[in-house]
């Protein structure tokens, strides 16, 4: 598996996401401060809500946790570096905001990564997306909590259609995901 590269770090666009209207939101638990000892949570990653231990926590591949997508609010903490891209926390920051993923929801992200078996690189893996018209792609929750992209839909967790390739509002590349399953 290998992660699209991308300037900065990830970001999210709520296209048409239910979880802000209908309240599935979590913003009452703590990164793991295990699993983010060394990363930080971006936005647009696919994260596991332990709620009986106030945790977010990277997806693990036989984990039963409940997954929801980070949109936490963004700061800017350099006036220097502004941009989305420039937003990350760390387990030392504020609480993230989650939201729980329901089937039809729409949202882009360059939170992404995919199967180096299929793509060899990001260029072969940008071209896919862009034939996704044709060629159908999927994504799923991966354990470094990016969406990983297959050309394979998953057989378990969240089962995301890639609808179209597209861009950040800085212009960087970014897929657009509806979720079939959550």
């Amino acid at each position: 598996m290998a992660r699209l590269v991308i300037d900065g770090f990830g970001q999210l666009e709520l296209n048409n996401a239910a979880f802000r209207r209908d309240g599935r939101v979590e913003a009452q638990c703590k990164l793991d401060p295990t699993g983010f000892s060394s990363i930080p949570a971006e936005n647009g990653m696919l994260l596991a809500v332990d709620k009986v231990n106030g945790l977010i926590k990277l997806p693990a591949q036989t984990e039963t946790l409940p997954i929801a997508i980070n949109y936490s609010a963004e700061h800017i903490y350099d006036e220097r570096a502004m941009g989305l891209k420039n937003f990350k926390l760390t387990k030392d920051d504020f609480l993230p905001r989650v939201g729980y993923l329901a089937v039809g929801d729409l949202f882009t992200t360059n939170c992404v990564s995919y199967d180096t078996s299929e793509w060899a690189n990001d260029e072969a893996f940008i071209t896919a997306m862009k034939a996704v018209k044709t060629t159908p792609a999927f994504g799923t929750q991966s354990t470094d909590g990016s969406i990983v992209v297959s050309a394979n839909a998953p057989a378990s967790g969240v089962k995301l259609e890639v609808i179209k390739a597209t861009t950040m509002p800085d212009g960087q590349f970014a897929v657009q995901f509806r979720v079939l399953a959550a």
